[in-house]
């Protein structure tokens, strides 16, 4: 796992990312993607926040980056630390290393660290790159499992159109969720959620699980005796 400094999420660190931001990144997207913004309202200005949102390219934390318009850490799969050159400019970017097959505890202490410092972390519920036009992946249970870990809203934001060389990017950010004090329930949550904001049909075999897991629940409830 690469190095970690808690104390780096800074003001000032933060000041830097969003003069990037505004300078570069931002006028970039607008002229390769004509990216298009909506409900940016949504986003609180300041507090600990958890960004959860699809993959589609690697332009996906950059764009995050540049339409929430705050300083956004983010998590980032190890072996692009490893890269000579890229480790140094992700870290200034505020990667968080994170191993995809065993992600460690110290993982998310390090991303509890992080929003404890008032950034927002970015965090893609899908694990890894989506390459199946008009559906999500299946779900990794680690947002919703931050999010209850360091009791933080949920950002959910569905981005559309990074995968095409050419053509308009759409970054749709929804309302603020709450986490659940139920993982798998957070995490179908925000699935939906996403699957509004984007179009994307939900994993289907997991949704008709959600489902039946959903119908026993009720059952149990109507059988249990009244009080």
């Amino acid at each position: 796992m690469a190095e970690f400094d808690p104390n780096a999420f800074t003001p000032f660190r933060g000041f830097l990312h969003m003069l990037v931001s505004r300078a570069l990144i931002r006028p970039f997207f607008l002229v390769y993607k004509r990216v298009r913004i909506t409900g940016r309202e949504n986003v609180p200005r300041q507090g600990p926040l958890l960004v959860v949102s699809n993959h589609l390219s690697e332009l996906d934390p950059p764009l995050i980056q540049a339409a929430l318009d705050r300083p956004v850490a983010f998590l980032a799969k190890e072996e692009l630390f490893r890269v000579p050159g890229l480790r140094a400019f992700i870290k200034f970017a505020g990667a968080i290393s994170l191993n995809r097959a065993h992600p460690g505890l110290g993982t998310f202490k390090e991303a509890k660290a992080v929003l404890k410092s008032g950034w927002a972390l970015s965090v893609f519920i899908e694990g890894t790159r989506n390459r199946t036009p008009g559906s999500l992946r299946r779900p990794h249970l680690g947002p919703a499992y931050i999010a209850g870990l360091a009791d933080v809203p949920i950002l959910p934001v569905g981005i559309v159109g990074t995968d095409k060389p050419w053509g308009r990017a759409e970054v749709r950010i929804g309302p603020v969720l709450q986490p659940q004090s139920d993982i798998n329930d957070t995490t179908w949550m925000i699935m939906e959620r996403l699957s509004e904001l984007t179009g994307f049909a939900l994993p289907e075999l997991q949704l008709a699980d959600r489902r039946r897991k959903g119908r026993r629940r009720l059952a149990r409830r109507r059988l249990r005796p009244a009080k």
